[in-house]
């Protein structure tokens, strides 16, 4: 069940599309929306800078000018969540993003975040540690936004941990699908993984759910961005591979081209 989605809001780029896909969804299935505003600490925006640039003056004109934006932004974000007619929270918080992302998503069921791109520098550069650290669904988007409409779902399977949570998870999602296409790559000198298996419980979810074989012909991630091309997906669900020490290996692979893609919004759980 989808009942709360936690939405990091502020004034980069992204921020507005996630507000939109959250109010989409929250229509969708009913659910509450948490708005979140993080404002981040004077003396970690400074700390690549000598503090003898900074007086006392220059502290407190950049805390109320901080201050001034998030009342401004509040008041812009919530004219659009009360016409929307959902039911939300407001929260503001000051410290670090990765903390406050983690202690708010305990609290929901779905955090959306925005994709990166060379040219998409937003607060949430901390998607990648907050994925591993946190563990929770999420859903990233393109820059462009999303409109929540995930009639035709691709789901990138491989029998692992991560895989399965992730399907498990997305089930509320896979069950308002039309179409759900598991797809399984299949490697030379490995069992063949049992994506009938999954179909077949995915059925008994009320899920329609087909299964779909390709070779390795190329790159795993290329695979997958190529199938759900072709079968026009409106998602792709799939487990965030590896573990925080492996980080620098793992988001240079399959999972950072996945977060990087900018054409279908990726549902991942770890």
């Amino acid at each position: 069940m989808i009942k709360t989605i936690l939405v990091p809001v502020g004034n980069a780029q992204g921020a507005e599309e996630r507000l939109d896909l959250a109010v989409d969804l929250a229509n969708k299935y009913d659910a509450h929306v948490t708005a979140l505003y993080i404002l981040t600490p004077m003396g970690d925006m400074v700390k690549s800078v000598s503090i003898e640039a900074y007086s006392g003056v220059s502290f407190a004109h950049f805390e109320k000018e901080q201050e001034e934006e998030a009342e401004a932004l509040r008041e812009k974000y919530e004219k659009k969540l009360k016409s929307s007619g959902v039911r939300y929270d407001w929260y503001q918080q000051t410290g670090d993003v990765l903390t406050q992302l983690n202690l708010h998503a305990r609290a929901a069921d779905l955090t959306i975040l925005s994709q990166k791109g060379d040219d998409f520098d937003d607060i949430l550069s901390v998607t990648h540690d907050f994925i591993i650290e946190n563990g929770l669904p999420v859903i990233v988007i393109p820059s462009e936004g999303d409109n929540g409409n995930y009639k035709n779902v691709l789901i990138a399977w491989d029998n692992g941990k991560q895989s399965v949570k992730a399907v498990h998870d997305a089930l509320p999602i896979l069950q308002n699908a039309d179409m759900v296409t598991v797809l399984t790559i299949a490697e030379d000198g490995k069992h063949r993984l049992p994506e009938a298996d999954i179909c077949k419980k995915l059925a008994r979810h009320g899920v329609n759910a087909e299964a779909l074989t390709e070779d390795t012909s190329m790159a795993i991630a290329d695979r997958v961005l190529e199938t759900a091309k072709n079968i026009d997906a409106n998602l792709i669900v799939s487990g965030a591979w590896g573990h925080r020490r492996l980080r620098e290996i793992i988001f240079g692979g399959v999972t950072k081209k996945l977060l990087s893609n900018q054409k279908h919004s990726v549902y991942l759980s770890h």
